[in-house]
């Protein structure tokens, strides 16, 4: 009965699009994190949902809904930075862009510092900080060892640094 009633939610068309819609704020806000790139995020999330459909009935347990959207989303934008035409639009809206304002100077440089990291460092560091999960979070979601975990975030902060003058690695932050 309970893998009936399972199986009536996943089919169920309207139930599964208001659990899209409850996440998909947070699943854009993540793929425009790893791809940095609100376009191909869109994209990304828009396919993303579409194999989330598809393949409905992995998804083991309801409640783990966001987690495994998650991990599909991760997934495909992991695809879409493998695509070298992405690469090419990402370019090409850089220098197209109009000047930075003054006041934005500071964030633009952490932006352009977390957008030299690689996707599988943005995803650790977007989930630890954004997401606010623990490292055995993070590594259960990214479906990764805790030590890969923690030296993923290890070495995206160790990046920052360098990128950023004045920032340093609070070690607190690195074994929470």
């Amino acid at each position: 009965m309970v893998a009936e009633e399972r199986g009536k939610m996943l089919d169920d068309s309207a139930a599964f699009e208001a659990s899209l819609r409850k996440h998909a704020r947070s699943m854009l806000q993540y793929a425009d994190f790893v791809l940095h790139d609100l376009s191909a995020a869109e994209d990304a999330v828009q396919e993303a949902f579409v194999i989330a459909w598809q393949r409905r009935e992995s998804l083991r347990e309801p409640s783990a809904f966001g987690p495994w959207l998650r991990h599909i989303v991760l997934r495909e934008c992991l695809r879409w930075r493998r695509r070298p035409w992405v690469r090419w639009l990402t370019l090409t809206e850089h220098v197209v862009s109009r000047a930075p304002e003054p006041d934005a100077t500071q964030r633009l440089d952490v932006a352009r510092a977390v957008a030299r990291l690689s996707p599988q460092l943005r995803a650790v560091i977007f989930l630890h900080f954004f997401e606010d999960l623990t490292l055995k979070a993070v590594a259960t979601e990214l479906r990764i060892p805790e030590g890969t975990a923690k030296t993923r975030l290890y070495e995206a902060l160790r990046r920052l640094e360098g990128s950023l003058g004045g920032y340093s690695v609070p070690s607190e932050q690195v074994t929470r």
